[in-house]
Formats: C-alpha cells, structure tokens, sequence
C-alpha cells in the first residue's frame, strides 16, 4: 500500500531530482573516473546501463569505524521551478538528471534528510543513521539542497522507470545501445539473430529515453519545456 504523503505546499515540491552534477567536492570512496565525468557523461551511463552506483553521502560513516565509509544513498533534491533557477544561477547547479516523485521515493524507502546540529549529528553518526542527516554548522551552506536520500546497502540499483529524464540541452541525445534486434547487412531485411549471416545488430536509443518524458530546464523562462515520451527522438 502507498503512504500518501499529502498535497505539497508552496514552498515544496512533488519532484525530486537527482543532479548527476554537483558543484562541490565528492567523497574519496567514489571512483575517479566517475568523478572526472560532466553531467552529460554520468547521465549518458545511467541511460545506457539502467542502473545507479551510489555510495555514502558525507558525514554517512561511523566515527568508531575508521574502514566503514558508511550507508550508500541515492540523493535527490526537492525542486520547484523556482528553487531550481535559483539553484541553477546561484549555486551551480548542472540541470541534468533524474526526476522522480516523491511518492515513489518514499514507497522506495527514501526520505527527506534532517539538518541538524554538530551534537545531534554526530548522535546520529554513532547510531549508524548518519546518512539520515546533514550537520549544520557556521559556514554550512547545503540546506539548500533541500536533500532526500534513499539507502541502498548494495551500492547499486536498477531502474525500472523514472518520471522524466532533466537535460539543459534540447539538442542532446544520449549515445545509441544495441536494440537486440538484426537485420541482413545488404538488405536490411529481419533476421532471427546474431547467428545469421551478414546479420548486423540495430542501435536505438536506450529505453528509459525512449520511454520517459524529456524535461528541459530553459533559464530564461524559469521553468521546464516538457516533451512527451518518444518526442525528442
């Protein structure tokens, strides 16, 4: 059964959006190829794999575990339209990504963060529930990430479908993927398989691009331009 988390007032959002680019430092457990990726490059293999690899948030590890790196997350931010020009003028944020309800997030076991002070933080760090919460501190400045974070104890999680797909670029297409579909090379006609001769695989889009809505974020209007699924082809 899902658990209805009521109707959003003006200062939240039904949308939650994972960035596939931040503009702050990222923890040392995160491979250094995926950290030199752009947002485009991370959002093009969270396309084309349907999966996510996610790892533990800051402050997520356990001071009296110096080998634990802690709980891995998926992390999303609850985004107006307005909050996001904001987060996107003034706080370098790249408008690429994921987009989800919140509902379904919640019914994934995800939840909004708590900010909480240095004391309660580190209560919380020693629990083993540090991932559930950022510190705030003289000089802080991530409440206004306004953050949700689902756990995934695994490090990886497959995708099975998302609310939209967030691009900055009307023009972008993520790279092709074999589709699982042949054809006669000289012919182009259907074959049954690999197995056939002069058989040539057929590329595609990958589906969660196919199948999803495409939001464009336009920072001069504010807002998203939205397209159905299969429009930006």
């Amino acid at each position: 059964m899902t658990t209805s988390l009521g109707v959003v007032g003006p200062a939240q959002s039904e949308f939650l959006f994972h960035f596939t680019g931040r503009n702050g430092g990222r923890s040392a457990w995160v491979p250094q190829h995926i950290q030199s990726m752009s947002p485009q490059e991370r959002l093009n293999t969270i396309l084309g794999e349907e999966r996510f690899r996610v790892f533990a948030p800051f402050g997520a590890a356990r001071p009296d575990e110096p080998g634990d790196n802690g709980m891995p997350c998926l992390c999303l931010s609850e985004c107006s339209p307005d909050h996001m020009a904001h987060l996107v003028a003034a706080r370098g944020f790249s408008p690429w990504g994921l987009v989800y309800r919140r509902e379904d997030v919640h019914r994934h076991g995800g939840g909004a963060v708590a900010y909480l002070p240095e004391g309660a933080h580190e209560a919380l760090r020693w629990s083993g529930l540090g991932h559930w919460a950022v510190r705030t501190e003289e000089g802080s400045t991530w409440m206004h990430e306004r953050e949700w974070r689902v756990p995934f104890p695994g490090g990886e999680a497959e995708i099975q479908s998302v609310e939209a797909v967030l691009v900055a670029d009307a023009a972008w297409r993520p790279a092709r993927v074999p589709a699982g579909q042949w054809v006669e090379g000289d012919t182009g006609l259907p074959v049954p398989g690999p197995l056939f001769p002069e058989a040539i695989e057929l590329e595609d889009y990958p589906r969660l691009w196919r199948d999803s809505k495409i939001w464009v974020w336009d920072q001069q209007r504010k807002d998203f331009i939205k397209y159905a699924p299969g429009e930006l082809r």
